[in-house]
């Protein structure tokens, strides 16, 4: 289209890129995704898997089964009592931040009465360490990994997976404890 010589410097067009291609895609941590609401542009949208701006008016006609977010987002919801998952809420939390203690696990159950799952992700998506069905720690996924208070525990997940997993000082040392007993 030609733009006559008169309009040309009076156009204010707007262009808004959003290149998400280069993330890597959200992984429900038992099989393919429910249709699910992606709290924030971590992940690359496919599938049932979609990215808001926060808790939206389009967010919530979507009608997820699984909402992911950061742990402030979703105790947010929960005071709001804005969101009904049916499936799971995800807790997403970034390399070194504090992960969901038994208070927060508790308190997102309660709101919303769905399982309570936590992943850590890194750059463009990157999932570093991810919960799995057992709920028995993070299963290690790169060794960029850390988080306060945790450890890496190598005994095999009653998932079945032996990937090593990070988990509370306190229960690892614990099931030493039990284990050392039991001998």
């Amino acid at each position: 289209m030609r733009i006559p010589r008169a309009f040309r410097n009076q156009l204010d067009v707007k262009v808004r890129i959003c290149w998400r291609a280069n993330r890597d895609g959200f992984r429900y941590p038992a099989g393919n995704a429910p249709r699910t609401a992606v709290l924030g542009s971590w992940f690359r949208e496919a599938g049932n898997v979609r990215s808001f701006r926060g808790w939206t008016a389009e967010a919530e006609s979507y009608a997820p089964e699984v909402i992911v977010a950061t742990l402030a987002q979703l105790q947010d919801l929960a005071a709001a009592r804005a969101a009904s998952p049916t499936r799971a809420v995800i807790a997403i939390a970034k390399p070194g931040a504090p992960l969901l203690s038994s208070a927060d696990r508790e308190e997102l159950w309660r709101a919303f009465h769905v399982p309570v799952f936590e992943q850590i992700v890194g750059a463009r998506g990157k999932v570093l360490a991810a919960e799995c069905e057992a709920h028995d720690g993070l299963h290690v996924e790169s060794a960029e990994v850390s988080a306060p208070g945790y450890a890496l525990d190598d005994r095999t997940c009653a998932c079945g997976l032996k990937s090593p997993r990070l988990a509370p000082v306190e229960q690892i040392e614990r099931m030493r404890s039990v284990a050392a007993y039991a001998r």
